[in-house]
């Protein structure tokens, strides 16, 4: 289980299923975070919108460019 309300505010990379079963790879900016949904700027789209929790299959911090600055 990831604790997606640590990540409000910061952008993630997410692999996901949709209602048909199709797969997309998304750069997100996560809004908000209710029990069964996130709300998201979706980048590939440009417009916010709604992820189901249980259709994300993967998902990765990008860090950001203060972040990698100290890696």
């Amino acid at each position: 289980m990831v604790p997606w309300q640590k990540y409000t505010g910061r952008t993630v990379e997410i692999i996901y299923g949709d209602r048909s079963g199709q797969f997309s790879k998304r750069r997100i900016v996560i809004r908000s975070v209710q029990p069964a949904f996130i709300r998201a700027y979706c980048m590939e789209r440009g417009a916010v919108r709604c992820f189901a929790i249980d259709r994300i299959l993967a998902a990765q911090p990008i860090p950001s460019p203060k972040q990698r600055e100290l890696a």
